[in-house]
């Protein structure tokens, strides 16, 4: 996939030289971070190496033996790995780099750069005044943007703490362009929805997003969709999606976005990729071979997962009989329920579920209905990224918000042994980069942006539970970005006094 996005980079990437043999930076040079003594794990899915890495004005200047090197700040590596920092490919963080600038969420377990926008809802265009939808709530409830432009320009005037790319939501265009957004829109409107991806295009975004699960998504036909899809494709842009059925017609759901990208020339992304509900577990099999018939037939086609058996959205009441364990994650009118089963909060309230639901609305929800088999074999899909999928304004957020990625190297990799250490940092590193093109980012080598991470393989895991989901993770010992360490936090009294992290704009194609 071919979207670039970089701070105006166009060349290409340099080649990694042996570690024996120092590249970069000459001896003479004074280094701003060296990073010495650790195992390479360089985001290729290439075998480790030992060596040391020098860092000078944010980007990695020297691999290899660096003891005659001098540097601002040293970092003990020995016995740890050192990785490029993680991509986070599924993010609803849009609003927290002005509310939470801090994101401690994603800094204490590896995170190095998000993309927001997903599901089809985003930061911007703000709606019409009388239209709205309960998708928005994934976001907070701070007032959206009119523009992309000024979206991003909020982000970099308040220096993001890691870095930034955004999709543009379609439900957003819809309820920015539609007097009624529940109906099929008309050849004006329609017109009006693509000229505003364009719009949002031309000034970064990374692609647009659908969530065709929620209104007012999932009243737009597949040729809407390819009306849209052809605009990202004008400038080499993403279509990801949130499929319109995650259950029984799952299979479906993914033959009509592979249709949509087949017929666009889009590439796209299927997010968070699952089967849910008991009936329809092993269904992957199905539609993960699809999607390979597809790649080999020329589609650009991706996808992504978090490592749980739980998926969490908005409360939707419909699913209170479908699903049997159901957790709230936040209500509005009862907030005294939230982190309670939707079953115990029926049996108080002397009602069934799905009036319960009702009462508890607007809220989100934790549903109980996926295979962790089903999860760990999509996750070894060679296509298949990591997006956590978090949802930083829940008050008793999913666990995936503060562990997705430790939970990968602890858990899939060091104790279940699904892939390699290696291969597993491919996926959350080297890969995301290239299916967003994100320009020098995620490897090890001269001339990258110095996004990386420092962990113990044999300690690093997730701590955050169902019951206690805001645990932060064990084993990384370093978190960088753009060359500034941003974990552990700093001392307060030598604090920079600017963040480092960039809002990453999609570059015009050549």
């Amino acid at each position: 996939m071919n979207v670039n996005i970089a701070n105006n980079e166009t060349t290409p990437p340099c080649k990694l030289a042996d570690a024996a043999q120092p590249v970069g930076a000459p001896s003479s040079a004074k280094l701003d971070l060296i990073i010495e003594g650790g195992w390479v794990v360089d985001g290729s899915g290439d075998r480790r190496y030992r060596a040391d890495v020098g860092v000078l004005d944010g980007r990695i200047v020297a691999i290899g033996e660096l003891h005659q090197h001098t540097a601002v700040r040293r970092i003990d590596a020995r016995n740890k790995l050192v990785a490029p920092g993680f991509i986070d490919v599924h993010g609803h963080d849009d609003l927290m780099f002005i509310q939470k600038p801090g994101l401690p969420w994603k800094t204490t377990q590896g995170v190095t750069t998000v993309v927001v926008g997903n599901c089809g809802v985003s930061a911007s265009p703000a709606p019409l005044p009388h239209n709205t939808a309960a998708s928005l709530a994934l976001l907070g409830d701070i007032p959206l943007y009119a523009d992309m432009e000024r979206y991003l320009a909020t982000l970099e005037s308040l220096q993001p703490q890691i870095n930034v790319a955004a999709l543009v939501g379609h439900a957003n265009l819809r309820l920015a362009i539609m007097r009624d957004p529940a109906a099929e829109p008309t050849q004006q409107e329609l017109q009006a929805m693509q000229a505003l991806l364009r719009q949002s295009l031309a000034v970064g975004a990374v692609g647009f997003s659908t969530g065709l699960a929620y209104e007012p998504g999932c009243y737009a036909s597949q040729a809407e969709l390819e009306a849209l899809a052809r605009v990202a494709k004008e400038f080499e842009a993403l279509h990801t999606s949130h499929i319109r059925n995650e259950g029984n017609e799952v299979e479906q759901a993914v033959e009509e976005v592979l249709s949509v990208s087949r017929n666009s020339g889009c590439a796209m992304v299927i997010s968070h990729h699952k089967c849910m509900m008991n009936a329809n577990w092993g269904k992957s099999e199905r539609t993960t071979a699809n999607i390979d018939a597809a790649r080999a037939q020329g589609t650009q086609v991706s996808m992504d997962i978090y490592p749980y058996s739980g998926s969490s959205t908005i409360l939707i009441p419909e699913r209170a009989h479908l699903i049997e364990r159901i957790k709230i994650t936040w209500s509005t009118p009862h907030p005294e329920c939230n982190g309670m089963y939707l079953a115990d909060i029926a049996v108080q309230w002397g009602c069934d579920k799905e009036e319960a639901a009702r009462r508890l609305l607007p809220a989100g929800a934790i549903y109980f209905a996926m295979d962790e088999q089903e999860v760990q074999r999509i996750f070894q899909h060679p296509c298949c990224m990591v997006g956590s999928d978090g949802l930083p304004n829940d008050s008793n957020p999913h666990p995936r918000l503060w562990g997705t990625f430790t939970r990968i190297l602890g858990r899939y990799v060091r104790e279940d042994r699904l892939l390699s250490v290696e291969q597993a940092v491919r996926k959350i590193t080297s890969l995301p980069a290239s299916v967003y093109g994100l320009v020098k980012r995620g490897q090890i080598r001269p001339g990258y942006w110095a996004d990386l991470v420092v962990f113990d393989p044999d300690t690093i895991i997730d701590r955050a539970t169902w019951d206690e989901p805001t645990l932060p993770s064990e084993g990384i010992e370093m978190v960088a970005v753009n060359g500034q360490i941003v974990f552990p936090p700093p001392d307060p009294a030598q604090t920079p006094s600017t963040r480092p992290g960039q809002v990453l704009r999609r570059q015009p194609p050549a």
